[in-house]
């Protein structure tokens, strides 16, 4: 998997062009809420703007023509390829071309703990999480550089442990 640095507000077109022509490649996206006139609604929004991800094996003289005939495209980032653990959570931020959903969990002791949806297994990359936003940031290696990605997460009541009585 290689990484492609284009034009802001070009990444779609760039997957899309590099689909006509035959190559997958993704822009993971995310839906968050925001508030807008006291109503919260749903947006997707591009996790990485600016990036394109292209899932290739090897990076041939053909394939580079393809990528820098693209509409968009600026250059590849690097001639190699990201890391085995890189490209597993890129490969998971892309959710196969859809858009990550939003997460559920619950603040206890100052700790986010995710109960539900993708955060759940970035839960131990979490670094901050606003409530009122209803967001949550983690942290993300790519070509040993640390990107923090922040998706949405709606915050429950924590669980209450059950009370034990004594029966007198």
């Amino acid at each position: 998997m290689y990484v492609i640095y284009c034009q802001g507000g070009r990444e779609l077109s760039v997957v899309r062009q590099l689909a006509d022509k035959g190559l997958t490649a993704y822009a993971p996206r995310r839906v968050v809420l925001e508030r807008r006139h006291r109503v919260w609604i749903k947006r997707e929004i591009l996790l990485f703007g600016g990036y394109v991800f292209l899932d290739c094996e090897g990076l041939t003289p053909e394939i580079w023509q393809t990528v820098k005939n693209c509409c968009g495209t600026l250059r590849i980032l690097s001639r190699s390829q990201l890391s085995d653990t890189e490209e597993e959570y890129i490969r998971f931020l892309c959710n196969d071309g859809r858009a990550l959903g939003i997460s559920r969990g619950y603040v206890s002791g100052g700790a986010l703990h995710i109960t539900d949806g993708f955060l759940r297994r970035f839960e131990h990359r979490i670094i901050r999480y606003n409530k009122r936003g209803k967001r949550a940031t983690a942290d993300v290696t790519i070509y040993g550089k640390h990107y923090e990605i922040t998706l949405g997460c709606e915050f429950d009541v924590p669980p209450v442990a059950p009370s034990i009585s004594s029966g007198t």
